[in-house]
């Protein structure tokens, strides 16, 4: 049975409208490169899917050395953000998990589903992206 409309209008909202992030996540969702449209998708595909993008996916271990790597990544890039509260600095995991969505991320899963492999690809995908901001500044 294919997935119904109010499922279809969630995910476009979910994929931001965008034809290249819907045609991303159907195909991994479905495995099948021929299909690109919400439309293609099943209702227990669709429920699956929308279940899996508004999740927290940076979600942390705090005794996982790895996990704490990342959050310092994380800072150095500039992902963070001010807690209201407090005033105090912390990473944005929300723009994390967000990456970890997209088709940017070398690993498309939850931060707490990966293997150690896995999280060293998003370590060295962030490590990357550290040193090209870096070079950015030195030509300012």
């Amino acid at each position: 049975m294919k997935a119904q409309a109010s499922q279809r209008k969630q995910l476009y909202r979910l994929f931001q409208y965008n034809k290249e992030n819907e045609a991303f996540h159907v195909q991994h969702t479905t495995g099948d490169q021929t299909k690109t449209e919400a439309a293609d998708l099943s209702m227990s595909q669709a429920t699956k899917l929308i279940r899996s993008l508004t999740q927290n996916w940076a979600v942390f271990d705090s005794n996982s050395q790895r996990h704490l790597y990342i959050l310092s990544l994380l800072r150095q890039i500039g992902w963070t953000k001010i807690v209201p509260a407090t005033g105090k600095e912390i990473a944005d995991m929300g723009r994390l998990s967000n990456w970890l969505k997209s088709k940017k991320s070398p690993v498309v899963m939850p931060l707490q589903n990966m293997s150690p492999e896995e999280t060293s690809k998003i370590i060295v995908a962030l490590e990357n992206m550290v040193v090209s901001n870096a070079k950015k500044k030195a030509r300012v």
